[in-house]
């Protein structure tokens, strides 16, 4: 099967997968929202935080190491497995054990008890991460896809039940669990691994090499993510943290739906054609593109209806995330393109090329967000978050620019150029929207939903009809999604 072909089939997959995703979080975060406090989040955010230091080391990168390595065996796979399985017991120990100390430091008595069972999931993942990578390795999305459905129905409709039963923040705790488990079940059934029980060291060493690599890149993403939450847990109360904590998940979620779709099956294709320069960055151009051409008509929307969205998603008591949503969602387009890159540099082999890079951000956001938070609070922090995004994509043009000996224009401006022109389009319908529901900043949950329906049923008839019209990235796409041609092969 080509490239082309499996980045086809696999995006069908994943699309189905984000999509159905989709609707089960905001369900999820609707209800939720309504059931818990706002420090239960907070409690939840500090505990997740936490529990993540220990996840970047849980699997020590093997499970993309296998997908990076072109050629492996079942050595590499029990290597990959029993590297996991040491690490995460390993790691459970020491947050069992540091539970009580992390609790006074934060002066939460209940982050104790929260931390020594979150970590068990440690182990789940571990697993999990193993298994998932072999699946996506052989562009096996569809019971990759129909996994995380099935566990996400099930851990998350367990979560409202015991929320339902006033479990509290432990009904977030249950759910997360569950979903591990049946995700770790799932994908070892479909990509069981023929168990040996032997040391392969030789193995181990060849996918650690790689792997060590994605460890110093996850410190990175973890300090941008999760240590800016425990960074801001000692500025804010835990109510006011668990606004924020919420406000940036929702500023997270169009990015990290595309990037589902979009790097994991790319990262596999892009390793398998790792030494073609050309073809490579091509397909991680038009990857780009393609994300810039949806998200940035969709961060105009986002601002133009954060209120709506904070309404849907949280409910009226929490007005107060507007504004920072709103900050934050300006630099939406540029969210996923850091995670394009990490993909593009890793399928070369590259890792530690993007560490410097991904250093340099998380120490301005730090900077930015910290001080931010402290003299202006959530807008501040937001505005923090707003400010080093921007930096990170401009650091990120300049690393793929010297990798591929690109010119600053290939890599800016082509990306984007269609996705100006389609926000351009979309602020024209705006406009007259504003003064029919909108002006003195009213919240029209129903004009808001109505309009929605609209721009979907116009977006299917624009690319069922005029697919030219959404602009190059996307209509090259869905060219490809319709094709029906079949290989001819010549009789020898």
């Amino acid at each position: 099967m080509s490239i082309t072909s499996k980045l086809k089939s696999s995006g069908m997959w994943q699309t189905a997968e984000v999509v159905a995703l989709v609707v089960c979080q905001f369900i999820y975060f609707g209800v939720m929202a309504r059931l818990l406090s706002k420090a239960d989040y907070g409690l939840m955010a500090i505990t997740n935080s936490i529990i993540a230091i220990g996840t970047i080391f849980a699997e020590g990168g093997l499970g993309a190491a296998l997908i990076q390595r072109k050629n492996i065996n079942l050595k590499h796979m029990n290597a990959a497995l029993q590297g996991g399985v040491f690490f995460s017991s390993l790691i459970i120990g020491v947050f069992f054990l540091l539970a009580p100390l992390i609790a006074v430091i934060f002066d939460q008595p209940m982050l104790s008890p929260l931390i020594r069972v979150v970590a068990l999931n440690f182990f789940l993942l571990s697993v999990t991460s193993v298994s998932m990578s072999l699946l996506h390795k052989k562009f096996m999305f569809r019971e990759s896809a129909l996994v995380t459905i099935i566990s996400c129905v099930l851990g998350f409709g367990a979560g409202i039940v015991f929320g339902y039963l006033d479990y509290g923040v432990w009904s977030l705790v249950i759910a997360n669990l569950l979903f591990s488990f049946l995700k770790m079940a799932g994908f070892f059934y479909f990509a069981p691994i023929k168990l040996q029980f032997r040391l392969y060291r030789k193995e181990w060493r060849q996918l650690f090499s790689f792997g060590s690599g994605m460890i110093i890149l996850r410190i990175s993403n973890y300090l941008g993510n999760n240590g800016l939450i425990l960074m801001l847990g000692k500025i804010f109360i835990p109510s006011v943290l668990g606004v924020f904590e919420r406000t940036f998940q929702i500023k997270n979620m169009p990015s990290n739906y595309l990037g589902k779709v979009l790097i994991r099956i790319m990262f596999p294709a892009m390793s398998e054609i790792q030494d073609e320069e050309e073809r490579l960055f091509k397909v991680y151009d038009h990857g780009l593109g393609l994300s810039n051409s949806i998200l940035m008509p969709l961060a105009l929307y986002f601002i133009f209806f954060s209120g709506e969205i904070v309404h849907i998603l949280l409910g009226q008591r929490w007005n107060e995330a507007i504004l920072p949503l709103q900050i934050m969602f300006v630099v939406l387009p540029f969210s996923i393109s850091g995670r394009m890159t990490d993909s593009v540099i890793r399928a070369k082999g590259l890792v530690y090329k993007n560490v410097s890079r991904k250093l340099i951000y998380v120490f301005i956001l730090f900077i930015c967000s910290g001080l931010g938070a402290w003299y202006y609070g959530l807008e501040g922090a937001a505005a923090g978050v707003t400010f080093s995004v921007v930096v990170n994509y401009l650091i990120m043009v300049y690393l793929v620019g010297s990798v591929f000996k690109r010119s600053f224009l290939d890599v800016f401006y082509v990306p984007l150029a269609q996705a100006l022109r389609l926000t351009i389009l979309l602020s024209i319908i705006l406009v007259p929207y504003y003064f029919l529901f909108k002006r003195g900043g009213a919240i029209n949950i129903t004009a808001f939903l109505a309009l929605s329906v609209f721009l979907c049923i116009l977006l299917g008839l624009l690319a069922f009809k005029r697919p030219t019209w959404l602009g190059t990235y996307i209509h090259e796409t869905l060219k490809k999604v319709k094709s029906r041609k079949k290989v001819i092969h010549n009789p020898s």
